[in-house]
């Protein structure tokens, strides 16, 4: 799968982040790119459309990171997306955590550009 043709989901609160990675996807050439600033409303956007790929921060008020990435596993609507769960949390334990709860990769924050690319590029083997 191409980058152009992913259909991207990026969560998390921080305004600056969620303009910061839409830019870096725009640049890659995705063109389908949705934002939500909690896990609530990223829930309600993807029921209505699913994603190829979420990029999902851990730490989110109200439902964290972990918390969204179970319960997009846990809901067969979504589909199966790819997801790459962003933390500033370095611990082995908390990959682990998100790995259980459902994370296809987890970067720790702040992510080079290249990092999370070829992170995208080995998911879907672009």
């Amino acid at each position: 799968m191409a980058l152009a043709d992913l259909d991207v989901m990026i969560v998390d609160d921080h305004e600056a982040m969620r303009a910061l990675l839409t830019r870096l996807f725009a640049r890659a050439g995705v063109t389908r790119l949705r934002s939500a600033a909690n896990a609530a409303d990223a829930l309600t956007s993807l029921r209505a459309q699913p994603a190829t790929l979420i990029l999902a921060d851990k730490n989110m008020p109200g439902m964290d990171g972990l918390a969204f990435l179970k319960a997009v596993r846990g809901e067969s609507a979504f589909g199966a997306p790819k997801i790459i769960m962003l933390s500033g949390d370095a611990s082995g334990a908390h990959a682990d955590a998100a790995r259980a709860a459902g994370a296809d990769a987890v970067l720790v924050k702040p992510v080079p550009p290249s990092a999370l690319l070829a992170a995208v590029n080995a998911l879907f083997a672009v």
